[in-house]
């Protein structure tokens, strides 16, 4: 397997079919996919994209006063779930993050994604909320272990 870093264009297929299958395919494209600072990688098998993930300098309305980035668009081919793509493509992007100095990376987690989050050291914040048409989600965070942050939201 390998990480590289995709255009935003090349995640689209993969949302829309694994995140959005119900909505138009115009609903995979997120705004700030062409943000400057955000970036979009990419997991190849055999040069087969099998999974993607987005991150954003974004900062959350309820994260206050950090440098943070935001993941969006974490998804893999169905038959590739549980090989590894996830993990590999949120160090990847995690790397990269920290290397830019952000102090918080935050994102939207479906409750079917809590689980996955937490592994990786991601914790809720708050209670869960509901995206129309999308479903019950939790605001988690993960701060840069290179530095001291206060989580508290």
């Amino acid at each position: 397997m390998e990480i590289k870093q995709i255009s935003a264009e090349e995640t689209q297929d993969i949302r829309h079919r694994v995140l959005r299958p119900e909505q138009p395919e115009s609903n995979a494209i997120y705004p700030n996919d062409d943000l400057e600072g955000t970036f979009h990688l990419g997991a190849f098998e055999n040069d087969v994209l099998l999974g993607v993930a987005s991150f954003y300098p974004e900062k959350s309305a309820v994260i206050m006063n950090h440098a943070q980035y935001r993941i969006r668009g974490v998804a893999t081919e169905r038959r590739m779930r549980l090989k590894g793509l996830g993990t590999a493509l949120l160090a990847e992007g995690e790397a990269k993050i920290w290397a830019r100095g952000a102090e918080i990376i935050w994102c939207n987690a479906r409750i079917v994604a809590v689980g996955f989050y937490e592994k990786h050291g991601y914790r809720k914040v708050g209670k869960s909320f509901v995206i129309p048409s999308i479903g019950e989600h939790y605001l988690m965070t993960k701060s840069n272990p290179n530095k001291t942050v206060d989580q508290d939201c």
